[in-house]
């Protein structure tokens, strides 16, 4: 079983996740039909395959609740919130039991509490009920009075869609089953059997012998493609037994198991194992080994059919392309110095192919972000019901493309952002109200395309950032003087929500206020290459947008030099260069600062900043942009703009530095990657 392990993990993943998302959706919209099919559908693979790689535990679980996702599809109006919460307690407990096995390779699950739970959320099917759910012919109205108490099976068989003579067939059919017992009532009726022409046999049978054996009968009974056996009255009721649905089904002539399972794309092991029923069952014929299905195959937005690759196989085909990447870079410096006829129309050929193939091998990393957003509907829904808040989540982007190493790294940060925005930022109801806002406040996450960037976006319609309480509180905890609590405007409260321990909060909770926020989201943030800033309006909301790049494998960078070493600035975060001579520089309060024509802006000499002397003579001065405001970078050298494959440093180089990874260039040296944001606290520009 461990070669379909990483496959069951992965889809696991991926049917609770969707499960999570569909249920508050269907608490939302009950009527909506789609998602109700598209709830039993993954619930029915999720039981299939936990079934198939002999997880028991899960199989039970997931089996029951099939019979609450069931109640969808028989009543309007949905389900009451008591079963939404059940199914909530069920999706968590099999989200534990997937770690579980990823981590010791046991389920460590105890499903027969939430069983219970389930099963006392579910009443009894009647005959009518049950036959409508396998799709067979319910029983006739009178079949209570025929039965005179005695017990009544029914038998569904149906033909194949290619049967040549329907009547022959129905007719053996129907004389099989007479051999068994006293038929009651049968479809088509013995009088009509010479001119049945349909594929569906449906009889009422008065009978002591087992389900399986009558079911083994018709099944032998050529061109019959699938045969249900189970009871349809007993004690002179028409009530079925709580639990159905363990009724045998075959295809012709042969014996099948009771457990129907669904086997994980690829090669099926060669046995299911089984799974302890909760309940009691009818008798069943022993089970085969399981048949092996086709890999499922998804349709993508473009109608072309995807597959499943695992990820270290993209990891390392990124890794080779920066390789080709680097080594394309030393072709290029060579043949500068090369005269050879024919030698660069050669590598401009070269060059365009292999553009063209390191864009196709950034896209096949790229996967949506929806990745991300399909956690927050189930996260708003626990904490808006734990605070007592309505909360309108709307998700915007979701189809926008990131980095998979990107997605993977953002969930926990956007967590924060969501938690604070409800916890903090949205008032309750009555609040809401007083100030003349609708009871419902408005939560958007969205994700768009910016160059070479993604943008995404947390607001919320809440009352905003309170920058004098924000003061008040960062100088009971001593990081700003009392006396400068009035001087503080939102820029500078802003600034002090991302200190590190700092929180507004008067009492912690499971939810926020334990100081670990904030500084939290801005360091994974960071370390992804990107930024967040946030912006706030009281009494209106408020807003924190984080800047990525679309991926961190290879990236675009000037190359400048100060005290003789190359360093690299990311491309997305400069706005132009300038000579430093053409431009006017004062000292401020001790503090050089650059006068353009749009602003004054702090220098950062990067040969001082980075460990070496002063360059007085600095020629160049780069405009950066870090932590949401401008600085200007000056360095002796600009070599150009070049394609880069990134690098991590070791800890004992990049602790404490201003430095987020290097890079090897052409001529082998290695050019280091300035990390904008932490490279100097800028004050606000003028």
């Amino acid at each position: 079983m461990d070669e379909y392990l990483p496959m069951f993990l992965a889809e696991g993943r991926e049917h609770l996740q969707e499960l999570n998302l569909a249920v508050v959706q269907i608490e939302e919209t009950p009527d909506d039909q789609a998602t109700v099919d598209e709830i039993f559908r993954i619930a029915h693979s999720m039981k299939g395959m936990s079934a198939t790689m002999g997880f028991a535990g899960m199989a039970a679980l997931t089996h029951e609740m099939e019979d609450v996702f069931e109640l969808l599809r028989q009543r309007a109006g949905g389900l009451e919130r008591v079963a939404i919460d059940v199914l909530f307690q069920c999706l968590d407990a099999l989200s534990a039991a997937v770690e579980s096995i990823d981590e010791t390779g046991q389920e460590n699950i105890q499903p027969q509490v939430l069983i219970e739970s389930l099963q006392g959320l579910v009443r009894e099917r009647t005959a009518e009920q049950e036959a409508e759910r396998i799709g067979v012919t319910p029983p006739p109205s009178d079949l209570s009075e025929l039965a005179d108490g005695r017990r009544v099976i029914q038998i569904s068989a149906r033909l194949d869609d290619d049967v040549s003579m329907p009547a022959v067939r129905g007719y053996m059919v129907l004389s099989v089953i007479a051999g068994y017992g006293e038929t009651l009532k049968c479809i088509p009726s013995p009088e009509d059997v010479d001119t049945f022409d349909g594929r569906n046999i449906d009889a009422w049978v008065v009978s002591e012998r087992t389900d399986t054996e009558i079911q083994d009968a018709v099944a032998s009974v050529p061109e019959v493609a699938e045969v249900h056996v189970f009871e349809a009255a007993s004690d002179a009721a028409l009530d079925a037994p709580d639990e159905v649905a363990e009724e045998v089904t075959a295809p012709p002539a042969a014996p099948v198991a009771a457990l129907d399972v669904d086997v994980p794309a690829g090669e099926a092991p060669e046995a299911a194992a089984p799974v302890a029923p909760t309940k009691p069952a009818a008798p069943a014929a022993p089970a085969p080994p399981a048949k092996a299905e086709k890999p499922q195959e998804k349709k993508a937005h473009g109608g072309s059919s995807t597959v499943r690759v695992d990820a270290e196989r993209l990891d390392q085909l990124m890794h080779f392309m920066g390789e080709l990447v680097l080594h394309r870079t030393q072709v290029e410096a060579l043949i500068q110095q090369a005269d050879v006829p024919g030698l660069s129309q050669a590598m401009q050929n070269l060059t365009r192919t292999s553009h063209a193939l390191q864009s196709m091998v950034m896209q096949v990393r790229m996967i949506p972000v929806e990745a991300v957003f399909l956690r927050f509907p189930r996260l708003v829904r626990d904490l808006q019901t734990k605070l007592g808040k309505q909360v309108d989540l709307q998700l915007v982007g979701k189809d926008t493309e990131l980095d998979r190493t990107v997605v993977d790294a953002l969930g926990d940060p956007l967590v924060h952002l969501v938690r604070n925005s409800l916890d903090h930022g949205l008032e309750g109801p009555e609040e809401r109200v007083a100030a003349g806002k609708p009871a419902q406040g408005i939560l958007e996450i969205s994700a768009r395309h910016a160059g070479g960037n993604v943008i995404i976006t947390v607001a919320d319609d809440g009352r905003g950032i309170n920058a004098r309480k924000v003061a008040e509180k960062a100088a009971e905890r001593g990081l700003i003087d009392p006396m400068a609590v009035d001087s503080i405007d939102m820029p500078r409260a802003v600034e002090l929500l991302f200190t590190p321990g700092f929180s507004t909060a008067e009492v912690t909770s499971d939810i926020s206020g334990r100081g670990v926020g904030m500084d939290a989201v801005r360091a994974a943030i960071r370390g992804l290459g990107g930024e967040v800033i946030m912006t706030s309006e009281p009494g209106k909301g408020t807003s924190s947008q984080i800047r990525l790049p679309l991926t961190l494998a290879i990236m675009a960078a000037l190359i400048v030099e100060a005290d003789n070493r190359p360093f690299a600035i990311p491309l997305d975060r400069i706005e132009r260069t300038v000579r430093v001579a053409d431009h006017a520089v004062r000292s401020v309060a001790g503090t050089k600062m650059l006068v353009l024509s749009d602003g004054v802006l702090p220098v950062v000499d990067a040969s001082e900043h980075y460990g070496g002397p002063t360059s007085p003579g600095a020629e160049y001065a780069v405009v950066v942009r870090g932590n949401g405001d401008r600085f200007a970078l000056t360095v002796s050298r600009m070599i150009g703009q070049h394609e880069l494959v990134t690098r991590p440093l070791p800890p004992e180089v990049s602790d404490g530095a201003a430095l987020s990874g290097a890079a090897v260039l052409s001529d082998g040296q290695i050019a280091l990657i300035v990390d904008c944001d932490a490279v100097v606290d800028v004050p606000v520009s003028a």
